[in-house]
């Protein structure tokens, strides 16, 4: 199936994005509250302070690969409401064909044709 997509599929798209970045933005949020709060709260351990590194530095691994994971999709989010004011939505960043409607129905930040991806 590889059409361009109508108006109201393009504004659907883009109210799902929006929902999906409002979310991740409050994910992002608490998450950096919990990490602030951590830090706070192994900086008043009276722990020595080999431990008190060590927890420190485990801490911030195991929620900087999250976050990342986070800041990605926002970015991504941003790229594909860019495609969609710009009127490329739909189209690969490769080659520029449409991309088959049930892969952006199923991703709305797919990017590439199948073919592409492949």
């Amino acid at each position: 199936m590889s059409a361009l997509l109508s108006h109201d599929e393009l504004e659907g798209i883009a109210l799902e994005l929006r929902e999906l970045l409002d979310s991740l933005h409050e994910e992002l949020a608490d998450e950096l509250h919990t990490i602030e709060h951590a830090r706070h709260q192994l900086q008043q351990a009276r722990a020595r302070q080999s431990d008190r590194e060590a927890a420190l530095e485990l801490a911030q691994r195991l929620n900087l690969e999250h976050l990342r994971e986070h800041l990605d999709t926002i970015a991504a989010c941003n790229e594909a409401l860019q495609r969609i004011s710009r009127g490329h939505y739909g189209r690969c960043t490769r080659c520029g064909e449409a991309i088959e409607l049930n892969l952006l129905r199923a991703d709305p930040l797919t990017h590439r044709c199948m073919a592409c991806q492949s």
